[in-house]
């Protein structure tokens, strides 16, 4: 037990810089949608479609590699603050349903995609 705690510990602090360090750069440019988060979470989403596809029977795999890394990684509460901010009278409305659509239906269909075609 604790050496799966430490496994995600460790996992989700690689997890959580990679993160930063990937949407931080991508949103230094200028773009209507928050794109940085877009892509940390449609990658991170097919990197835990695919190796839950694989069905890999080593026991550090999902502690440390899908529970940390990548949960670190994607990030739900960073867009759903996104979305938040959306609704204020800065942004329109559909600005707010496009985000929300790519971000859900691409990171559902990236992390299927993933799990079946591997």
């Amino acid at each position: 037990m604790i050496t799966t705690i430490l496994l995600v510990m460790l996992g989700g602090g690689i997890g959580a810089i990679l993160r930063a360090s990937i949407s931080n750069y991508f949103n230094q440019f200028q773009s209507v949608l928050p794109i940085g988060t877009l892509i940390v979470n449609i990658v991170g989403c097919i990197f835990i479609g695919a190796l839950s596809g694989l069905s890999l029977h080593i026991q550090w795999i999902n502690p440390f590699l899908i529970t940390g890394i990548l949960g670190g990684l994607t990030t739900f509460s960073t867009l759903s603050n996104e979305l938040v901010g959306m609704l204020s009278p800065k942004f329109k409305p559909t600005l707010f349903i496009l985000y929300s659509t790519i971000q859900f239906i691409g990171s559902f269909l990236s992390c299927y995609l993933a799990y079946h075609l591997i």
